[in-house]
């Protein structure tokens, strides 16, 4: 494939089907586990933050949405047990999100399971270098605002 002869719209229209389709088979795989791919970054990105939890602004700031956006999210992952909210001791108005101690290992279960669905079923045709290179690129291309 000559690279240089595909068109902006053309890169446009793959990239959009690339994302629907990996997001649709990531949220089979999530489904068993009752998650959404945005419950499941929430939690992934919570998790990343350690014992000490993350603030609800700066979670929304991670994932690149809004404020009440997460805040919902967060109330249905804390009504499934997943996570604890808590007042940040400095400032009464900002809230803190953790994963409740129990639920970190199930965690580690979650991730162990797609990543081995994800190996048998996304990546069966995408050598170890092409995934790299894939995810080498999607990162620098998170870094555009």
């Amino acid at each position: 494939m000559d690279i240089s002869k595909i068109t902006t719209y053309q890169s446009g229209v793959v990239q959009a089907s690339a994302f629907r389709n990996l997001n649709k088979h990531f949220s089979t795989l999530l489904k068993e586990h009752d998650l959404t791919c945005m419950q499941w970054f929430v939690v992934g990105t919570i998790l990343d933050a350690g014992e000490a939890g993350i603030k609800l602004t700066d979670l929304a700031h991670s994932l690149q949405t809004g404020l009440p956006f997460i805040t919902n999210i967060t109330n249905l992952l804390e009504s499934k047990g997943m996570v604890v909210r808590r007042d940040d001791e400095k400032d009464s108005r900002s809230k803190f999100v953790s994963i409740v101690p129990a639920f970190v290992p199930e965690c580690a279960d979650i991730e162990r399971r797609l990543r081995e669905k994800m190996r048998k079923s996304i990546y069966q045709n995408i050598t170890a270098d092409e995934l790299r290179t894939y995810i080498k690129v999607l990162y620098q291309l998170s870094k555009l605002t």
